[in-house]
Parts: structure tokens; sequence; C-alpha cells
């Protein structure tokens, strides 16, 4: 499968990437800021002759150095989620930013302000720290000079605008965790949604009349990921009392590994399953197997192969106490639709899917509906 990501440090132990959507847009930005090099130089009574490297260079570490500012913004959010005992499993840097992912969903309104907060600020800092640089140093060449004044207007612009209260921009995070100190998170959720859709709505008009296609494109991206944001959090809110026992099918059909796999394609036909957990003698899960894992045997060999020979032994499992909406995470994140559900003693309790867990959030929707009416 085609890498979209590709690891180029690591910090705190955690993975930054870069996404391939940087590697497309960062000639452009490079392009974008040579154009209006000389522009700015005569701006800051500069000269275009007093610059050592061409435009389009320049322009190119600018891109670089943008991309280099946003890295420290969503480590200064990596940093602080680790303070409060966050985890993260890696920060990506894509097309129209960074996204430094948790673990786990944040549902403490102190903790979502703080880790919120710090990503501006470490912006804003920055860029009042490259301008300073360049009243200490007036003697410095001018390609630096415009580097560290571009960069350090750039980086509080980017600071003041994810300030913007735009849900799930960290400003719309702050107007969340404020809101949620006064309610529930899932009401919260919904007010800084509706917010922050009405903000996107106000930043795609303007960016169609100044005629500024990277605003508009920033403008839709916070509309559908706002949207996204309310749905996840209404569906781990409606799931919260929900365990993967109460969701699952408890009657599993098993294999035995010994069998042979024209004895396990009987079975398919009989059951008409074309999937099923593969146990020992002791009646432990030790893989799985697959109609597609059939078909990869000659159908000359099946009675010499045994279904140990063919399964899979890299299972996605889950305990029947656990959450179900981990359960929903876990197939998202695996991208498959189904987890074997396995107990203590090793054994299969029971199959999850990801209609099970749908079928329960509607379920309890629906539940909730009645006893509000």
């Amino acid at each position: 499968m085609f890498n979209t990501s590709w690891t180029i440090a690591h910090v705190f132990g955690i993975p930054i990437r870069i996404h391939i959507t940087l590697l497309l847009i960062l000639p452009l930005f490079g392009w974008i800021f040579g154009a209006n090099v000389e522009i700015f130089a005569e701006l800051m009574g500069l000269q275009p002759g007093d610059l050592l490297l061409e435009p389009y260079i320049l322009g190119f570490l600018l891109g670089l150095g943008l991309f280099a500012s946003v890295a420290l913004h969503e480590i200064g959010h990596t940093w602080m989620a680790l303070r409060r005992g966050r985890n993260i499993r890696s920060i990506t840097l894509m097309i129209l930013g960074g996204l430094a992912d948790l673990e786990d969903s944040i549902d403490d309104p102190s903790d979502e302000l703080k880790i919120a907060i710090v990503g501006p600020i470490v912006s804003l800092l920055l860029g009042f720290v490259l301008l300073s640089l360049t009243t200490l140093f007036v003697n410095m060449a001018a390609d630096l000079q415009i580097f560290l004044l571009y960069l350090g207007q750039i980086n509080i612009i980017l600071g003041f605008f994810n300030l913007i209260p735009a849900f799930p921009s960290d400003g719309g995070r702050v107007l969340r965790a404020a809101l949620a100190k006064r309610g529930n998170y899932l009401r919260a959720t919904k007010t800084a949604t509706s917010i922050g859709q009405t903000v996107a709505i106000f930043l795609a008009i303007l960016g169609v009349f100044s005629a500024n296609l990277l605003l508009v494109l920033v403008a839709f991206f916070l509309y559908i990921t706002a949207n996204q944001e309310y749905q996840t959090h209404l569906m781990r809110s409606t799931l919260a009392d929900f365990r993967v026992q109460d969701l699952m099918t408890h009657d599993v059909i098993t294999v035995s590994q010994y069998h042979t796999v024209s004895q396990l394609l009987a079975m398919m036909y009989d059951a008409k399953h074309t999937g099923y957990p593969v146990v020992d003698e002791d009646g432990k899960v030790v893989g799985c197997v697959t109609l597609e894992d059939v078909q990869r045997i000659d159908p000359a060999q099946r009675e010499a192969y045994t279904v140990r020979d063919i399964m899979a032994k890299d299972l996605h499992t889950i305990a029947p106490d656990d959450d179900a909406y981990d359960a929903l995470k876990k197939m998202s994140k695996e991208q498959i639709g189904r987890l074997f559900v396995i107990d203590e003693q090793g054994s299969a309790a029971g199959i999850i899917t990801r209609s099970d867990v749908v079928k329960g959030f509607e379920l309890r929707r629906v539940e909730r509906r009645e006893t509000t009416q």
C-alpha cells in the first residue's frame, strides 16, 4: 500500500511525520513567498540587489521555516499534553498545518484549555523572538533580515489566527473548554461546533471575495472537521455505558487448527460463514482463517494443508469488559469491520462488528428520545 506520510524525527519519543500533501504544497508556498520577496525588501527599505540568494530560493527557505514553525506549534501542544498525562501517537505536518494525534479524547475542560492554548502561545512567542532578533542585530545580511521579519510576522498571524473560535481549531477548543466548565461536554461541543461552522462560513466568504483560495480551503476544512468532531463526541457520549459484551455476538463458531483446508471449506459451505477464529486443543484462540486464505491453496493440495498452515496469527482482539466505543475506535484505526472478543482464559467469547456498535448507538438514541418525550 502506498505510504502517505514519512517519519523525519522524534521529539519526546513521538514521531514527527510529513504528509504527502505537505510535499505537494511546499513548492507552491516557495513560489508565493519568492514572488513577494522583492516587494517585502522594498517595504523594509532594502534594495533587491542587496539579496545574496535568488528570491525563489529564499522563498523556498521561508516555506520550510513556516512548516518548522507549525511543527514547533504542535510540539507545544504535545509538551503540555504529556505534562497532563496524555499520550500522543504522532505529530503529522500536512497541507493545512499540523496535527498532534492524541490516543484518547480529552474530557477534562482544564486539560483541554491548557493543551489548546499553548500552541498559539508558542507561535506568538516565536514570532516576537524572531522580530526581536532583527532589532538586536541591525547589520545582519539582507536575506537573513527578510527571513526573520517575514517568518516572525507569519508566526504572529498564525498565533492570532489559531485563537479564532472556529472549532476544532485551538481557539474553538478553548471555547469548548470554557463552555464545558459550565455544562456537559456534549452540549459544549454542539455549541462550539455551531459557532465554529458559522466562523468557517464567514472565512469562506472572505476568501472568495479576496480571491484567497487557501483561506477557502481552511474554512472548508474547519467546517467539515467541526461536524466530524461533534459526531465523534456524540458517538462516544451515547456509547459511554456500553461494554463490548453488551453488543457482541455471543455464539461463535470456531475451527480447530488441525482441520484440513478441505474440512474447513466444507464447514464454510454448511455454516455460511467465511471467517473463523482458530483454536488449539485447549480451546484458546491462536489465529484467524478466512475464505481468502483458503483460495490461496491449490484445490489439489487442500487435503495436505491444515488450518494452522494458512491461518493469520496477528489477531485483532478486544476484551468483553472493554468499552464499546474503544472497539469502534480500534476497528477504525485498523480499517477492519470486526474484532474477536477474547476472555481472560484466551477463549473466544464472541465477535463484535461495526454494525453491532452502530445498532447499539441507534438503540440508545431512540431510548433517550423516548425518555425525554
